[in-house]
């Protein structure tokens, strides 16, 4: 990257070289980033998108959903982990939530002002600008939904406010267009008339740590359930539950999360990602899609 001392005098956050992405992804594996850049607030972030033109940019959040390869990333990753956390509410059920905010976070908050619909967010491990981009969702609630605008922003800095109607919104997939991010979501919910959005939380995490291995490092879930069958029944009836390649572990607790131990290689998981896949369609004929994102380069 050209200029770069001149970028680091414009900005607010830190933009550092080389930084291990092992901390800032929920296996807790893969490669450095090139550069590493987490932006001071909206502003900075525009600021330094502004700034810089001849950068691959790669955004991660709390990293649950992506594998990070062994030989890191190219370019720069903009991580809002640790910022993009502000939030306001307004009147009659509307809430705007940044983008670096976890989905924990935003059930709590919602359900703490008495309105419904964010619930299930609980029990998805990572930010909401990733939810956006995958449509996560769990215990039948999705998170478009809710939504009414979402604000982006581009490679070169430009923010824009658009409709929810303007995305094509799938299963565990949105189209957004390449080289533009979310930074926050607008959404409007309903008074909860029995207000019991905190016991339906508790509920939700009981449940997730009874039948998930919380606490362990994984990415969430694996692979998307396909149509009219789901993807733990069908790892689990090939009697996969604890199969290994090299640190990646199926779980033995459920069989769409994959475990990363001790010294595990983020090729060891891709590994085991294309055995379930192959092994899942030679037995069963069905294939399965992984949820869980690629990013950056083998070694």
């Amino acid at each position: 990257m050209k200029n770069i001392e001149k970028i680091e005098k414009k900005i607010k956050g830190k933009l550092r070289k080389n930084v291990s992405l092992k901390g800032y992804n929920t296996w807790k594996i893969g490669g450095n980033a090139e550069l590493f850049f987490e932006p001071l607030d909206v502003n900075d972030l525009q600021n330094f998108l502004l700034l810089q033109n001849d950068l691959d940019i790669t955004f991660l959040g709390n990293g649950s959903n992506v594998l990070v390869r062994d030989g890191g990333i190219k370019g720069c990753v903009i991580c809002l982990k640790n910022t993009l956390k502000n939030y306001k509410i307004l009147k009659n059920g509307e809430f705007i939530f940044e983008a670096g905010l976890s989905c924990m976070k935003i059930a709590q908050i919602t359900a703490k002002e008495n309105f419904t619909g964010l619930e299930f967010l609980c029990g998805i491990p990572g930010s909401l600008g990733g939810a956006l981009v995958m449509n996560a969702g769990c215990y039948g609630g999705n998170i478009w939904e809710n939504i009414s605008t979402v604000n982006i922003i581009d490679k070169n800095g430009n923010i824009s406010c658009r409709n929810k109607k303007e995305f094509d919104i799938g299963y565990r997939n949105v189209n957004i267009k390449e080289n533009n991010y979310f930074i926050s979501a607008n959404f409007i919910l309903q008074k909860n008339k029995l207000s019991n959005s905190m016991e339906k939380i508790k509920e939700y995490l009981e449940d997730r740590r009874a039948k998930q291995p919380t606490g362990l490092p994984s990415c969430g879930s694996v692979f998307k359930n396909p149509d009219n069958a789901h993807a733990a029944n069908l790892i689990d009836s090939l009697d996969l539950k604890g199969y290994k390649i090299g640190g990646a572990c199926i779980s033995e607790k459920h069989a769409n999360f994959i475990i990363s131990e001790k010294n595990t290689q983020s090729d060891d998981i891709e590994k085991l990602i294309d055995f379930i896949q192959k092994k899942v369609y030679q037995e069963k004929n069905i294939f399965l899609e992984t949820e869980v994102k690629f990013i950056g380069n083998k070694k």
